[in-house]
């Protein structure tokens, strides 16, 4: 007789078979489990690599590889490490989220080309009177729609191809690379002059050096930053030694003549380029112009600066802010030789503390009433500004009270300054419709000096250009770096109350600057030009052998220069490096 189980205990092996197969038997179609796999299992940490800072990092490569950025592979490195390692706890990645935020912004200024922190702190006072809404303008000018698509581009390419790309392995790889690519690279050999040319260059002048250097031609090459400084320091060197020649005494024989320097804001070649206004026909009136006259600064300050000391070499822009220079001072020396002081201004000489420094650091002694004229725009800092052939007749009137057999008149017009509007408008006018209108103005007022009986060496120096275009270094309307599109201005001479000068125009097209513009004033006076119809001599003998300057140009923070045919920018005195502009 079999023994049975109690039917209780059988009851109790169904229900636990029942369960074992409802929870671990394999069902149709699917393989056993492996032993322990019921157990529960603690779930992976979860990994989401760069996210949207891929889009960053992606954004800055298309920008270095462009030109528009200076890739900082260190920084970018670190910043990189940091958002890519995982922190714990939400409140913790957000802090790391929001640091990193600020830390990339500050590392994208940095490797850009906009002005840095001592820039803007030393032009706080001019930046402290624009106006709201000129600052807003700007803000809003500044953007450049073309880089925020293809930014838009990349957000959303990353957006579609990140569930079928592991991106945040390929932008590690490119970082890598970026990084890893001077190591492997093998660096090239310096090329060492021999002993015997080394000693050969210790005897040359400080000319002959520079000369060399100015009309040599790199190639490809790009000179290291140290052999650029030691160009630049023999530059201002041998600058210091430099004079123009003006006459001591002016004889009782002489034939007395006014001098007119038209001192213009903003309007540099580029800038005719850019409005089409190249071809104006006011610049066909002139008897000589200066094809590549460098300004040497991109600001209104030290411009006026340079032109009122313009009898001397061209100083650093530190040295232009030093102790004054008496023997430099182009209207106190000419003051000295009998040409009676005159000054007329568009605007109230108050903005950037203008007038002021003027008087100070170039000695100008010109008295400045400031009168009523007509109403032609209001400035970026909401400030009046004059019609300009309104101010331009009343030279006229100032000569005939007065009755000076000469003069020389400094003019001083910011008409065209970025930002200025026309009277009851919110919005900046445009440069073109301005600049056209200048230049007719100009081409009114040589017309009524012709008509005049008085003679009149007429000199156009504009301090600088508006940047109306820009480029890839500098954004336009931004004047911090002074480029050669900002620096290169049209400066001109005319002859007024000389029937028989030649027609043709004479074009002085060497590298020159201020000491060049002087010296044409001392040779005037020295041959007394307007004791004759048709000159003195040859309008080809006045401009003969006029001294030259090499293109350098420099404000506060940045400084470019010309070296073997390249331009190479410094910025907060830093290394020198190609112009990519």
């Amino acid at each position: 007789m079999t023994r049975q189980d109690p039917p209780a205990l059988e009851k109790v092996e169904e229900v636990g078979k029942a369960q074992q197969s409802a929870a671990g038997s394999p069902q149709h179609g699917e393989a056993p489990q492996a032993p322990g796999a019921g157990r529960a299992r603690t779930p992976a940490r979860s990994y989401f690599g760069l996210g949207l800072w891929n889009v960053f990092f992606i954004c800055e490569f298309a920008l270095a590889y462009t030109g528009y950025l200076r890739l900082d592979l260190l920084y970018n490195a670190i910043l990189f490490v940091f958002v890519l390692l995982p922190v714990p706890g939400r409140a913790l990645n957000a802090l790391r989220q929001l640091a990193a935020v600020v830390l990339g912004i500050a590392l994208v200024w940095s490797e850009s080309w906009l002005p840095g922190p001592q820039s803007i702190l030393a032009n706080t006072s001019g930046i402290a009177g624009f106006s709201v809404n000129y600052v807003v303008q700007l803000l809003w000018d500044f953007i450049n729609f073309r880089m925020v698509g293809w930014g838009v581009v990349i957000l959303l390419a990353y957006y579609l191809l990140r569930d079928f790309v592991r991106i945040t392995t390929v932008t590690a790889l490119y970082m890598t690379f970026l990084v890893m690519q001077p190591i492997f690279m093998e660096p090239a050999a310096p090329v060492r002059a021999p002993a015997a040319a080394v000693a050969a260059d210790a005897g040359k002048t400080r000319s002959e050096i520079l000369a060399e250097a100015a009309s040599a031609q790199s190639g490809d090459a790009v000179a290291p930053s140290e052999e650029v400084e030691n160009w630049y320091r023999t530059f201002l060197d041998y600058e210091k030694e430099r004079m123009a020649q003006l006459p001591t005494g002016i004889s009782a024989r002489d034939t007395p003549f006014d001098i007119i320097i038209l001192n213009i804001c903003s309007l540099s070649n580029d800038d005719l380029e850019a409005a089409n206004l190249q071809n104006h026909k006011v610049f066909s009136r002139f008897n000589i112009r200066f094809d590549k006259f460098n300004s040497a600064t991109s600001y209104s300050g030290p411009a006026a600066l340079r032109l009122l000391t313009g009898a001397c070499g061209q100083p650093s822009h530190d040295d232009l802010y030093g102790a004054r220079r008496p023997d430099c001072e182009v209207m106190n020396r000419l003051d000295a030789l009998g040409f009676k002081q005159h000054l007329f201004l568009d605007h109230g000489g108050a903005y950037d503390n203008y007038l002021n420094t003027m008087r100070t650091q170039a000695g100008l002694t010109a008295p400045f009433e400031q009168r009523k004229f007509p109403l032609k725009y209001m400035s970026f800092n909401n400030e009046e500004i004059a019609d300009t052939l309104s101010v331009l007749r009343h030279w006229r009137r100032v000569m005939d009270r007065d009755k000076d057999p000469r003069s020389v008149s400094l003019f001083n017009f910011i008409a065209l300054h970025d930002g200025n509007r026309l009277p009851l408008h919110s919005r900046w006018e445009a440069f073109e419709p301005r600049a056209k209108r200048f230049l007719d103005d100009l081409n009114t007022f040589i017309t009524e000096l012709e008509k005049g009986r008085r003679k009149v060496l007429l000199l156009v120096v504009p301090e600088h250009g508006a940047a109306v275009r820009g480029d890839r270094i500098q954004t336009p309307r931004l004047r911090d770096i002074p480029s050669r599109r900002i620096t290169q201005v049209p400066v001109l001479a005319k002859f007024i109350g000389l029937t028989d000068l030649p027609k043709n125009q004479i074009h002085v097209s060497g590298s020159t600057s201020y000491l060049a513009l002087t010296t044409l004033i001392g040779r005037t006076i020295e041959t007394n030009f307007f004791s004759k119809s048709a000159g003195a001599v040859p309008l080809e003998a006045l401009v003969k052998d006029l001294p030259q300057t090499h293109m350098v140009s420099e404000n506060g923070q940045a400084a470019v220069l010309e070296y073997k045919g390249r331009d190479y920018l410094r910025l907060n005195r830093g290394k020198w490096e190609p112009y990519g502009g």
